[in-house]
Formats: C-alpha cells, sequence, structure tokens
C-alpha cells in the first residue's frame, strides 16, 4: 500500500511521487509512516506485549489495528496473520458474553463446552508457529529498520 493507494493503484502513486520527487502529500517512504506509528505507539505497544493477563492483547486490538494499517507492503501479510489471529480470539471472547478482561489465566467455570472450545481454539491459532512467525517477522521489522522494540 503506498499514500493509502492499494493494489494497482499503488504503482501508479509510487510513480507519481518518484517523477515529482516526493513534493506531493503522502508521498513519503511508506515504512517511514509505519516507523513513526510504532514510535508513537511504543509505550502502548510495550504494556500490550508486557501484561501478565490474555485479555491485555484484547484491549489492545485497536492500537494494533492501528499499527498494522500502517505497515509496508513487506509486512503486510504478517500483520494481517496476526491481527486475524488476534481478532479470532477477540471474537470468541465475545461470542460468549466475556470482556477481554475477564479473559485471564482460566476461563470461567460458567461457560458452555462451546464457548469454551472457541475460546480455546482461538487461543491455539494465537501461539500457532503461523502466527508467532509473523510476530517475529513484525518485531524484526520493527527493531531493524525503525529501531524501535516492540517485543512481540
Amino acid at each position: 500500500m503506498v499514500g493509502g493507494v492499494s493494489g494497482r493503484g499503488a504503482g501508479a502513486a509510487l510513480a507519481v511521487c518518484l517523477l515529482l520527487g516526493g513534493a506531493v502529500a503522502g508521498c513519503g517512504d511508506p515504512g517511514e509512516a509505519y516507523c513513526d506509528q510504532l514510535r508513537s505507539d511504543q509505550a502502548a505497544l510495550g504494556e500490550i506485549v508486557n501484561a501478565t493477563t490474555p485479555g491485555a492483547l484484547l484491549t489492545g486490538l485497536p492500537t494494533l489495528r492501528q499499527v498494522g494499517a500502517k505497515a509496508p507492503e513487506d509486512l503486510t501479510d504478517e500483520w494481517q496473520t496476526f491481527l486475524n489471529a488476534v481478532e479470532g480470539l477477540d471474537d470468541a471472547v465475545h461470542a460468549a458474553g466475556l470482556r477481554p478482561g475477564e479473559v485471564r489465566g482460566s476461563l470461567p467455570t460458567t461457560l458452555s463446552a462451546d464457548d469454551r472450545a472457541a475460546i480455546t481454539g482461538a487461543a491455539d491459532v494465537l501461539a500457532s508457529s503461523a502466527v508467532t512467525e509473523a510476530a517475529d517477522g513484525i518485531e524484526t521489522q520493527a527493531r531493524d529498520v525503525c529501531k524501535v522494540n516492540i517485543g512481540l
């Protein structure tokens, strides 16, 4: 995604930016906006990652979406994988009638077997190797390119 334009329009937008030497708004380095967003949300991301309860990840979902939306094209797949997993857990928690803060180390005993299975399954997806690899890619890019440690 370049300057908020995706697909074939991104190439055209990039071409315009290159021809005009970046003098048009939105023609900056697409990674620059992402790095700026990481820096801006570094403290919030640290709180999300370092929290002792799984509910913090769900509570921090708006921040994660905001950062992910600014991701450069080479990180789009990683952010999509990571966000899909977090959103899957969020959906399962809400479908069970719980709030993110109620998701701690163990689930309430009053949950139905179906709700418990849905939440456990979504948590398993979040802990999967695909999501872990995506988070590692996001963290590596943040650290190496943006010089920001987010601790995913």
